[in-house]
């Protein structure tokens, strides 16, 4: 299987099974890696990791490749803990951003204009494969212009690095080896809504 980089996470190689444990292994390789980086980042204790890590697992354990995609572990966390903390989810997701994005030594960088313009289906149209890849890993992505430049966005810098990965992958193949420009930006919660709704909506 093929390797993101940065956080050495695994990801389907094209045209091999993606069935309900493998994508669930997928999902559960995010977290447990933003997992150790919020935890090293002093975002929360070894307790308060494992059990959330713990209470992901077992909605992952209802998630079936039929059913829409569980909430991204990120966005998971931020409900679970912002009234521990006194703050909303939107103050919670901002946090583990800047820890996260600091951990990865900033490879995701921010996009702070909303949501992307354009049409959502330019890239899931040129590879359709792509749809259930992204919205399996939360990450609303957009072909821009040409075939060779995506933007790829997500509340989760973990999860838009494998997506862009898995991204390159399927269009390197598409093109007979040409590599296209794939950038993983990071969004506010609010917009990552928004484009998750404008991109997945009936998925």
């Amino acid at each position: 299987m093929p390797i993101e980089e940065y956080t050495g996470i695994t990801f389907p190689a094209h045209d091999t099974p993606k069935d309900d444990t493998v994508m669930s292994a997928l999902l559960m390789a995010v977290a447990s890696c933003g997992a150790i980086h919020l935890r090293q980042g002093g975002y929360f204790s070894d307790l308060e990791a494992e059990r959330l890590l713990s209470e992901y697992q077992g909605r992952l354990s209802f998630f079936t490749l039929e059913s829409s995609p569980p909430l991204d572990f990120v966005a998971f966390v931020a409900e679970s803990q912002a009234a521990q903390h006194c703050l909303t989810a939107e103050g919670e997701v901002s946090r583990m951003q800047k820890i996260l994005r600091w951990s990865l030594a900033d490879r995701v960088r921010n996009w702070t204009f909303g949501p992307f313009p354009g049409p959502v289906d330019a890239l899931y149209c040129h590879c359709i494969s792509l749809r259930a890849a992204c919205c399996l890993l939360g990450c609303p992505s957009m072909l821009v212009g040409e075939s060779n430049i995506v933007h790829v966005a997500s509340v989760n810098p973990v999860a838009a690095l494998v997506a862009s990965a898995w991204i390159n992958q399927e269009l390197t193949i598409m093109a007979d080896g040409e590599s296209p420009f794939v950038f993983p930006l990071m969004v506010d919660l609010p917009a990552w809504h928004t484009m998750h709704q404008r991109h997945f909506a009936g998925v």
